[in-house]
């Protein structure tokens, strides 16, 4: 696990006697940027011309005394830096090495090197994990970069002077020469959260499953390597029930098996789920087949007071049963709000909520508890239909894949259900109004989800002046998340996938990657130099699931859906009976709650930032409107206004950091 920072002058200035003219860039400041992600080592690279530099800092977890970056190859014409962590490598090194290869550490992250020798730009698929890669290739002059395959690890890329820069944090570039801008039209359109733009002017994310290529002659390829799939709606599906269940069985053990292997502690974040129980009570069956006093020490949030909001209780319980060491984070809205500017630097973008300083605060904790691995239970609402707003997508068709008509509800339990679900819309906890129309659906199967995540996520068009929203468009949330989406996977959704599995795409390819497992994940994690391991996110696990009929994730044919049905079934043994019978909750800070009209923590942090200069300093918003907006807010503590308010904040602040002009155009 670590950062990294790369630069390519695929351009360089002439001087007066013809001379080409290299600038010298300064990685060393670059990386005191993103110390946070490697307090354990550091180190640099740059190419015999000067054209490349890589730049690395590493928080040791596999072979700690070696393993150091950037890597070379035994003929030192290939030379890669590695973020993140390469799974069932001992295995993969020896038939490396049967095959001739001479590995120069036992770090996992030598393998990316020796698959590129052998496979060029294809040695992906041979990787198994969460990793961001930057590759330079002398021979070729050509530097690659590729994320994996669900966005587990951050990527930045942008171009100054004819430099391209890449890095695993934004502020990286600043050392660089790099100089921030409000990109306006991303921002209103829900560019941050649904597709692969950022705040920045100039400043993109490589999407998940892509590789980049950088030539000497300054051609940039972007292309995808890996895409999730799934079956045909018309055609039933051949397995048994009871051969599915094992399936997810036997996959999601291996997957957290893999995840165990560390040189140094390991931890698991834990709520009141099925998900971070599931990987809690996997690890410590596998743990106890060595060691049969062996206990995992488990971290949990707990919000005091924040009634349904907490679930520290029922975590605990969930220790106790699987007999862990349980270890519980008190948060209170002071804590919340204090560390609010400090996880928007880190985020580095917008947040509309404190779930992501709640998790900023948990790693802190975990950290400083010794601990610098953790599982967590990120990816299997994404896979096995958990969130509450899948539902309906779920119910706009009958699912004709499972086998005997097994779980689907009646058709008229169908539609009355569905009839249920589309009046009274809701998106994680937030009511959403059904009779807004939907500009999308027609081209994403009649889903619609992808509007009402655009409103909980962006801005309504009250919030910026007359004349920006005249100069870049309304905001079209919708459309945005789709295009960042291929035309030929749209035209699968509409044709081919079952309504519920287009909306698990669609989630799985946008907000997954860009909010929980940036926000909720890696920033938030890596903040405190905390590796965290997904295993609903490994791959094979993954395909696996999105190949199962949909009534075996969602089961319909009870009085209630049953989310996470195969799930459940699966890990039976290993969860409490609390949890199998537990309904979905997602993780939820605490709203602001009561009357604003004494002061608080919120109100403390309305009256420091939500000012007319310093609204006015961004360029692009209105402070008339947002004014009004906080006076309501104030006196009613109203969820919407606050999760815009939060917004609005998010922005000040990065302005403030990253230094920003005002947008004034």
């Amino acid at each position: 696990m670590c950062g990294f920072s790369v630069y390519f002058h695929y351009q360089s200035s002439s001087s007066k006697d013809g001379d080409r003219h290299i600038p010298t860039l300064n990685l060393e400041k670059s990386l005191d940027l993103i110390h946070h992600r490697g307090p354990d080592a550091r180190g640099t690279f740059v190419s015999t011309d000067g054209r490349c530099g890589l730049g690395h800092v590493r928080l040791s977890i596999i072979d700690l005394e070696g393993g150091q970056q950037p890597l070379s190859n035994v003929n030192n014409d290939v030379h890669a830096v590695v973020n993140g962590e390469l799974y069932d490598h001992d295995r993969l090194m020896k038939e490396l090495e049967e095959k001739g290869h001479h590995f120069k550490t036992r770090s996992d992250s030598e393998l990316a090197l020796h698959f590129y020798e052998d496979y060029d730009t294809d040695f992906l698929e041979n990787l198994r994990g969460e990793f961001a890669i930057a590759i330079w290739d002398e021979k070729k002059s050509r530097l690659m970069i590729a994320r994996d395959r669900f966005g587990i690890k951050p990527v930045y890329y942008t171009i100054v002077n004819g430099t391209f820069l890449a890095a695993s944090e934004i502020k990286a570039f600043l050392p660089l020469g790099w100089q921030p801008e409000w990109d306006v039209s991303t921002i209103i359109q829900g560019g941050v959260t649904g597709d692969y733009r950022t705040c920045f002017k100039g400043v993109y994310k490589l999407p998940p499953a892509h590789y980049l290529t950088v030539s000497a002659s300054g051609s940039i390829v972007c292309q995808q390597y890996w895409d999730a799939d799934y079956p045909d709606k018309n055609v039933p599906d051949t397995r048994t029930v009871e051969e599915m269940i094992q399936g997810v069985h036997d996959r999601f053990i291996e997957a957290v098996r893999l995840r165990l292997r560390a040189d140094v502690p390991l931890a698991v974040y834990l709520s009141g789920g099925i998900d971070s129980s599931s990987v809690v009570g996997v690890a410590t069956h596998l743990l106890r087949q060595d060691n049969p006093n062996a206990k995992v020490d488990v971290f949990s949030i707990s919000f005091p007071g924040g009634e349904k909001f907490d679930e520290g209780d029922i975590a605990e319980r969930t220790a106790a049963f699987c007999g862990s060491n349980f270890h519980r984070v008190s948060v209170s809205e002071q804590d919340l709000v204090d560390n609010f500017a400090e996880t928007i630097w880190h985020t580095e973008q917008p947040i509309e909520n404190m779930n992501g300083v709640g998790k900023f605060l948990l790693s802190k904790h975990c950290y400083e508890s010794g601990f610098k691995v953790v599982m967590t239970g990120e990816g299997s609402d994404e896979h096995f239909i958990g969130y509450q707003f899948f539902h309906t997508d779920y119910l706009r068709e009958a699912d004709k894949c499972s086998p005997g008509g097994f779980g689907t509800p009646t058709e008229e339990r169908r539609i009355q259900l569905l009839k249920e679900h589309t009046s009274n819309p809701i998106v994680l906890g937030f009511k959403m109004d059904p009779t807004v129309p939907s500009k999308t659906a027609n081209r994403w199967n009649n889903i619609v989800m992808q509007d009402h995540f655009g409103q909980w996520v962006n801005l309504p068009a009250g919030y910026y002046r007359d004349e920006i929203i005249q100069n870049y468009g309304i905001p079209d949330f919708g459309n945005t998340s789709l295009e960042a989406l291929n035309a030929t996977t749209r035209s699968k959704a509409r044709k081919k996938w079952h309504p519920v599995h287009a909306s698990l795409y669609l989630e799985s390819r946008t907000f997954l990657p860009n909010t929980l497992l940036n926000v909720l994940g890696d920033r938030s994690e890596m903040a405190h130099s905390v590796e965290a391991r997904t295993p609903f996110l490994d791959h094979h696990l993954c395909e696996y699931v999105n190949h199962l009929p949909p009534s075996v994730k969602l089961r319909g044919d009870g009085k209630a859906l049953n989310e996470k049905w195969i799930l459940k079934e699966a890990m039976k043994p290993y969860i409490s009976e609390e949890i199998y019978n537990r309904t979905k909750h997602p993780f939820l800070a605490p709203p602001a709650r009561g009357s604003l009209k004494k002061e608080t923590p919120v109100s403390q942090l309305i009256d420091k930032y939500l000012t007319k200069a310093k609204v006015d300093r961004l360029g692009w918003a209105s402070w008339p409107f947002i004014e009004q907006q906080r006076d309501t807010f104030l006196k009613t503590t109203d969820p919407w206004i606050y999760k815009n308010i939060l917004l609005i904040i998010s922005y000040i602040v990065i302005s403030e950091q990253f230094d920003i002009a005002p947008t004034m155009d």
